[in-house]
């Protein structure tokens, strides 16, 4: 049971808000109005859950996992965070006896511990900050991101489709066997690998958790919308960006980090594909999106030396275009229910 000193700062206020009890003779309206001043004072904002509890939310500080005072700053916390404990991933963090394979379970929410801190950042991105305003209160009641805040959002954002960030090391591949009969009680990841670990399929789903914030419908429209009103990101600036950092990204080396590129590309093709297609996009966030492929595959058409990778994706964005009905690309690999509310 949760002491008083123990609740968050803006439950006390609500407490003394719902059953403070005033002098005989005070107004009543008056002392609770200085309760609701109190807290605009001291920044304690409400925001209901409908602002915050869904892909696409473009509230700046309505975070449903909202660590830290900044939540675009707090993502790039949880991302440090992530990589510390990847390279300290090993089988101490099961009990001796336990089968290796029970560690697929623990990986799974650390390899994505950026997971929701990424939900609330991407916020920002096309996003607002606004409030409960009323008559007379004294608060702004809407104002547009600022748009260095939005690209360093975005940025922040981008980061989890490098590469590097979608590395498995090979000492984290080799210890994770096929599950163990009759444990399989835990969160795997989705694969196409049979009972194998698919670490090809750990990185889908970890990228197509980050592309669809950037592609949201309702994100995109308001990159639309907001975008021509003042110096903020628009959605061909996001695109852009999105297209620079997987299609435009340096070829890797290593042939297992290829494979990740090609699989953050297709994730990305894709998934532009889908939402151009979907009744949910405007007709100006489909233009877009149209145009971008378009441009994409006239680029790979180009190249002398295009891959196998890379001219099926043009051949299907083509047949996309010419036939958008029976072309669609299949989902990508999703990534299993756990949201921590």
């Amino acid at each position: 049971m949760l002491t008083y000193k123990e609740l968050a700062e803006y439950d006390k206020l609500a407490i003394r808000y719902a059953y403070e009890q005033f002098p005989p003779g005070a107004d009543e309206a008056e002392e609770l109005g200085k309760i609701v001043q109190e807290s605009l004072d001291r920044g304690l904002l409400f925001m209901a859950h409908n602002n915050n509890n869904f892909v696409g939310a473009g509230h700046q500080f309505a975070g449903v996992w909202d660590n830290g005072s900044n939540l675009v700053d707090h993502l790039k916390h949880e991302i440090e965070v992530r990589r510390i404990g990847l390279e300290n991933f090993g089988p101490a963090l099961i009990r001796n006896g336990e089968p290796l394979s029970t560690l697929e379970y623990v990986l799974l929410p650390l390899y994505m511990h950026h997971r929701f801190q990424l939900n609330s950042a991407a916020q920002s991105i096309g996003g607002a900050d606004y409030k409960y305003t009323v008559r007379g209160d004294g608060q702004t009641p809407f104002a547009i991101i600022d748009g260095e805040e939005q690209r360093d959002a975005l940025e922040a954002v981008l980061s989890t489709l490098s590469v590097d960030f979608l590395t498995l090391p090979r000492n984290i591949l080799d210890l994770i066997p096929p599950p163990a009969y009759r444990y399989t009680q835990g969160e795997p990841f989705l694969g196409r690998t049979g009972l194998l670990f698919d670490t090809l399929g750990a990185a889908e789903g970890s990228a197509s958790l980050s592309v669809k914030q950037l592609l949201h419908p309702a994100r995109m429209a308001r990159l639309v919308a907001y975008g021509s009103l003042g110096d903020y990101p628009d959605l061909e600036e996001v695109i852009d960006r999105l297209l620079e950092v997987t299609w435009d990204a340096d070829s890797p080396d290593d042939d297992y980090k290829m494979q990740l590129l090609h699989v953050v590309q297709r994730v990305t093709v894709d998934e532009m594909m889908v939402q151009a297609s979907s009744a949910d996009s405007s007709g100006a966030v489909k233009a877009v999106l149209y145009d971008r492929l378009d441009k994409l595959a006239n680029q790979i058409e180009r190249r002398r030396n295009a891959s196998a990778h890379q001219t099926a994706a043009a051949a299907d964005v083509r047949r996309w275009q010419h036939r958008p009905e029976n072309s669609v690309p299949a989902p990508a690999l999703r990534l299993p229910p756990g949201d921590p509310i």
